[in-house]
């Protein structure tokens, strides 16, 4: 048996440090990777050729436990005491994900109050067991822990078990769901043989990854693959087409290099769009979960690059860059980069994706997808969830009851006018006129009447922001809107009210609110 000391401060402190349940449960997880890419060779040896890095986390709602076991290399019994002292790395730092000597400390006691950690070392015949308590309050650890033998197993590893949660573990559905969706895509490099390429001795390995006994997979989106569309009028005849991914390399004027891709998606998304940021293959920065989550908004969106919410651009970029060069945070889930060096990233950025060779600025914005996608059912059930959460958030604590201004400013229109006429009961001639306009900065419906001679236009903003995530307006499209104004502009002609105007002009402020204009950069 052995006796070592902790560092009872910072076990006192970790209690209260920001992480997210998937964060800290990935210092678990970069743990285990970095034994295995640490010591490939020799597991390599005693294991077979076949042999796979598995890690599994599962959770025991009802006694309140997380254990994360792994089958890598295990922790030397000449380790035991540098693994459970805060802020001490190991040794060789050039290989895996640990860095600073704290993560396992700090998410386990993020967590709860009771660590056990049982380890079978490569090649040794025993096992060695530790235990840190801090006590009830989470303010009272252990003076000593003790090391103690405990009996072999036949394969390598290392199982860490917390106790006495008392952060929200993930039992209910909601937060399991995204911990199994977030896992998958901060380690996709790891969980795909295609993508490790450049990680330990340079050859694809892949590590299987899974929660409460199912495997995490990571499926990355498609990429779009059409001509080039050098104008909104789209491609020039005999175009070829392309897929819209494009490697990017930065090098900063402090020396560091920042390696990567910017890609166009497919089909826009808001979810899934973003730069994801990697420390040696792990997702740190700009992590979108891309399974099993909606209403993700947490990609890096530079706004140079991706202006404002709702905008082309902003639905269309997506991308992952290496940032191994500049370091990453204790929680691991932030680049250490200084604003200056984060600018300067971004302008090289935005001037490679300027290149004529193939100019994703321009595709981005002048590519209309045309075709619908077939009905996905599951997309189309929340499709109405989804238009009710982007209300109560654009609208929530800023609408009022006051009249809104009036919005039949004069702005001009593009299209000619569609003119018929309606004979009241009262045997009054209405004459209307329908105009379709393309001016983003006009409400999207606007209703004039000349009272005198019973003359009334009705507008509809087709350029409205409104439509920017939606597919480009075809004949099914026109005919709705055509329905929906004439019926909302006739109800408003045939209310005797002075404040007939109200409803629709209440309705074009929210959709204001809801759908603002984006702040998209000019064109160069």
């Amino acid at each position: 048996m052995v006796d070592i000391r902790p560092d009872a401060a910072a076990l006192r402190m970790f209690r209260s440090l920001s992480f997210t349940p998937w964060y800290a449960l990935g210092e678990f997880v970069d743990n285990s990777i970095s034994s295995y890419f640490q010591n490939l060779n020799r597991l390599s040896d005693a294991y077979g050729s076949k042999y796979v890095c598995d890690v599994r986390i599962s959770f025991d709602d009802r006694v309140g436990r997380l254990v994360v076991e792994d089958n890598a290399a295990g922790i030397a019994r000449e380790d035991l005491p540098r693994a459970l002292r805060t802020g001490e790395p190991p040794k060789d730092t050039s290989v895996g994900l640990n860095l600073h000597g704290v993560g396992m400390k700090a998410a386990a006691f993020w967590w709860g109050r009771h660590l056990t950690i049982e380890t079978w070392p490569l090649g040794e015949p025993r096992g060695w067991k530790v235990e840190i308590d801090l006590g009830e309050s989470g303010t009272q650890p252990q003076a000593n822990a003790t090391v103690r033998s405990i009996q072999g197993r036949k394969h390598s590893g290392t199982r860490i078990t917390v106790e006495g949660l008392w952060q929200n573990a993930p039992v209910a559905g909601k937060t399991r769901a995204t911990v199994a969706a977030y896992l998958p895509s901060i380690y996709r490099k790891f969980l795909s043989v295609g993508e490790v390429a450049d990680i330990g001795d340079g050859t694809a390995h892949p590590v299987r990854l899974f929660l409460d006994g199912t495997q995490l997979s990571f499926a990355p989106p498609t990429l779009l693959s059409e001509p080039f569309w050098p104008s909104p009028d789209g491609p020039e005849k005999g175009a070829r087409k392309r897929k819209w991914r494009k490697k990017v390399r930065a090098k900063l004027s402090t020396g560091k290099v920042i390696e990567g891709w910017v890609g166009i998606l497919e089909t826009m998304s808001r979810e899934l769009s973003g730069f994801t940021l990697h420390y040696r293959g792990k997702g740190i920065g700009g992590v979108t979960p891309l399974d099993g989550i909606h209403d993700s908004n947490s990609g890096f969106r530079p706004r140079e690059i991706f202006g404002q919410s709702g905008g082309y651009r902003s639905q269309s970029y997506i991308g992952e860059f290496d940032v191994t060069a500049l370091g990453k945070s204790i929680t691991t889930d932030s680049t250490l980069w200084t604003p200056e060096e984060e600018a300067e990233f971004v302008d090289h950025v935005l001037a490679q994706m300027k290149d004529p060779k193939l100019d994703l600025w321009s595709m981005a914005v002048n590519f209309k997808r045309r075709k619908r996608s077939q009905v996905d059912k599951k997309r189309l059930s929340t499709a109405s969830t989804t238009a009710a959460k982007d209300l109560k958030k654009a609208a929530d604590g800023k609408i009022s009851h006051n009249p809104p201004d009036n919005d039949a400013s004069d702005l001009g229109e593009d299209s000619p006018a569609y003119r018929f006429t309606i004979t009241d009961r009262e045997i009054h001639t209405h004459s209307f006129a329908l105009r379709f306009s393309t001016n983003r900065t006009r409400p999207f419906l606007t209703v004039t009447d000349d009272k005198h001679c019973r003359a009334h236009e009705i507008v509809v903003n087709e350029a409205h922001p409104l439509f920017d995530d939606l597919p480009p307006i075809d004949v099914a499209m026109r005919t709705l809107l055509t329905r929906v104004a004439l019926s909302l502009g006739a109800a408003e002609v045939f209310v005797e009210s002075a404040e007939r105007n109200l409803i629709r002009q209440k309705m074009n402020q929210i959709l204001q609110l809801v759908h603002p204009e984006p702040d998209d950069l000019p064109e160069e």
